[in-house]
């Protein structure tokens, strides 16, 4: 399966969209946290006809609610609204989602900690619960500085160690640092961009993720982990 990341302008949604789908052929688009609006969405829904799309949404009409939509064809097939919220999302009063759950899509099921989610092994391994083919974390601006990339993409290459399944994602080019990444179920790198923009396609082979060659799920014992809970 061929996977588009793209590392888009921001602010300059429908533009990119149609640049990305019109010059690139993937069997699966990302587009990062926030890249579509409830201003840009039916012409952009318009675009995204006889493509396969997951990306960031901005609902404008829940205080700009941070979500991931999946376009099939035009069609929204699924939705995921982020639940871990950071300081400054919190104070700005954003809400947050009220279930941590994978998505449906023709691949199988995917995963989408959106952004800061990814820092937070619970939501990982709550949506590993499913059975994903992916893990796919849509990111905002990028990273603020070098350190904040190091702790990113290790965090990224973790999930995908202690899961066991691909974990792929993708930022703005917004004048921060920008990136695309992809690590696969034994947690080796494939492919690891900054600062650069435009669509970088990479071939997964979603079997990986379902191979589980160590499986670490049934050695869990959740009967000693209530303390996450309380």
């Amino acid at each position: 399966m061929n996977v588009l990341l793209a590392v888009p302008q921001e602010n300059k949604s429908v533009q990119e969209l149609n640049s990305f789908l019109s010059q690139n052929n993937a069997d699966l688009y990302i587009f990062p946290e926030g890249f579509l609006d409830n201003n840009v969405l039916r012409e952009a829904i318009d675009i995204i006809k006889e493509k396969y799309v997951i990306t960031g949404f901005k609902d404008l009409d829940s205080n700009g609610q941070q979500k991931a939509l999946v376009i099939d064809n035009g069609k929204i097939v699924d939705k995921y609204t982020k639940c871990i919220l950071t300081r400054g999302e919190k104070q700005k009063g954003k809400r947050n989602g009220g279930k941590i759950a994978c998505v449906n899509t023709k691949f199988g099921k995917v995963g989408i900690p959106i952004c800061y989610e990814i820092h937070f092994p619970e939501v990982a391994r709550i949506m590993c619960l499913d059975n994903p083919v992916l893990l796919i974390n849509i990111i905002g601006t990028g990273m603020y500085h070098n350190l904040q990339f190091e702790q990113w993409t290790s965090l990224a290459k973790a999930r995908a160690i202690e899961n066991e399944v691909y974990v792929i994602g993708c930022s703005h080019f917004a004048g921060k640092i920008p990136l695309a990444y992809v690590f696969d179920p034994s947690g080796r790198c494939v492919l690891l961009k900054r600062d650069e923009y435009g669509g970088f396609i990479v071939k997964i082979d979603l079997g990986k993720s379902v191979e589980k060659n160590i499986n670490y799920l049934p050695d869990r014992l959740p009967n000693l982990f209530s303390r996450l809970a309380e």
